[in-house]
């Protein structure tokens, strides 16, 4: 078994999104687009969601996953 498929079988690789009151946690994204206090754009392999609010910061931040609190208004994948 090579290296790439024993971290997939370890690791969850594919895209996931969990949203919960007051914030929203991405997994297996590959980049922020942008981020201010109204709106942040996170891309994913397929797209990117654009999540706007009030209030938004990026509260925790790693290579495959990213949770964001604050006031979401709206979520929506492009």
């Amino acid at each position: 078994m090579n290296i790439h498929k024993f971290r997939s079988y370890l690791l969850e690789d594919n895209f996931s999104m969990n949203v919960l009151k007051d914030k929203i946690e991405i997994m297996n994204y590959k980049e922020v687009g942008h981020f201010d206090n109204n709106k942040i754009i996170i891309k994913y392999e397929d797209g990117e969601i654009v999540i706007k609010g009030n209030n938004l910061i990026i509260s925790r931040l790693m290579n495959d996953s990213i949770l964001i609190k604050g006031s979401i208004n709206n979520i929506e994948l492009r």
